[in-house]
């Protein structure tokens, strides 16, 4: 009879569970947290969270309410969090949470950050990182605007390839061991004083953790390009002393390995249109065209290899090659990789051929 009753008590308290009798905390109850900041100052980490309200009936998907920004500092990452979290009343609700935001502090050395959240299992898969010249004081004036920089950088997130996607998930991002972060990230900017989002128009090279260059403007389009971000340029630069703008179509990319004095070789072949071209703001004249295409490609060449001494020359391989590499010789490739000498002596070379429209 009592081990009946035993049985009588533990399937009542496993139909509860099953049936959910402990209330839910609605969305009313909740805020909703789409944005996440980090930052390192004088030895604290401080945090921000970008928080939304929301009506109780309110679409998950799309929330409703006024931005608020709070701050918080700790001694370590979960406790400045936890410590922002507090500064409000309402349970934190994550799970519409894209865009990780560093700050200048945090930019010294990245890894610890970017790995917190790889290695939490609450993150989102498209949880995507951006650096800002803001620290968390200034962020936390930016009220105003916020609600705007929240919206872009979904935008941004969401862009598919056939635009200019600067970002990359947590989950993309390559941490390499210990060593850190060897990839870029795209700098998030926006202004408190002049109220708008300037959008993302730098991106910072790191190299275990540390960044060591920055890319603007062109370079930028050809790193997104070389990356598999994007598959179009519109560029306005200056070439021998002038002011050059042109637009890209059918943009493509073929790699081909081989062997070179003993050593990996790649070739990268750019190909594709080139439209709208115009040289000091006037179009250019058809016995000039082919030369103007001459002066294109032999640019395009330089930001190209340019980039290659700042990336794959220096081991940080964010374009891929060795892997293009390793498909012509394998053991090879993985011999010189075990030793540490592959980015030493494998060599790239880009051509760029672009046409006429």
């Amino acid at each position: 009879m009592q081990k009946n009753a035993y049985k009588i008590i533990a399937l009542t308290l496993l139909l509860m569970l099953l049936c959910g009798c402990k209330q839910s905390r609605s969305l009313g109850e909740r805020a909703i947290v789409k944005m996440v900041y980090l930052d390192e100052s004088g030895g604290q980490v401080q945090a921000g969270l970008v928080v939304f309200t929301c009506a109780p009936n309110s679409d998950t998907a799309s929330v409703e309410g006024q931005a608020k920004i709070y701050t918080a500092q700790g001694k370590s990452i979960e406790e400045a969090l936890y410590k922002a979290e507090q500064q409000q009343n309402k349970k934190p609700f994550y799970a519409q949470n894209e865009i990780l935001l560093l700050g200048p502090g945090a930019a010294r050395n990245v890894t610890p950050y970017l790995s917190y959240f790889a290695d939490e299992n609450a993150a989102r898969p498209n949880l995507a990182a951006f650096l800002t010249p803001l620290t968390a004081e200034e962020l936390s004036e930016c009220e105003d605007v916020i609600s705007d920089v929240v919206r872009e950088g979904e935008r941004l997130i969401g862009m598919g390839a056939d635009e200019q996607d600067r970002t990359q998930s947590i989950f993309e991002i390559n941490l390499s061991g210990t060593g850190g972060l060897d990839g870029y990230l795209p700098v998030f900017s926006f202004s408190k004083e002049e109220k708008e989002f300037r959008g993302v128009r730098q991106m910072v090279l790191f190299r275990s953790g540390a960044p060591y260059a920055v890319l603007e403007d062109a370079a930028m389009q050809m790193f997104l390009l070389l990356n598999g971000k994007a598959r179009q340029l519109t560029v306005n630069t200056q070439i021998e002393g002038r002011v050059v703008s042109f637009r890209t179509q059918q943009l493509q990319l073929t790699h081909t390995a081989s062997t070179a004095g003993g050593a990996p070789h790649l070739e990268v072949c750019l190909t594709g249109k080139l439209d709208d071209v115009t040289v000091d703001g006037a179009p250019v004249a058809d016995k000039e065209e082919a030369e103007m295409t001459r002066e294109i490609n032999a640019y395009l060449n330089q930001e190209a290899e340019m980039l290659n001494q700042a990336t794959f020359a220096r081991g940080n391989d964010t374009f891929h090659y060795a892997w293009w590499l390793k498909l012509y010789d394998t053991a090879a490739c993985e011999a010189l990789l075990r030793a540490g000498t592959l980015y030493d002596i494998a060599t790239v070379d880009f051509s760029s051929e672009l046409k006429p429209v």
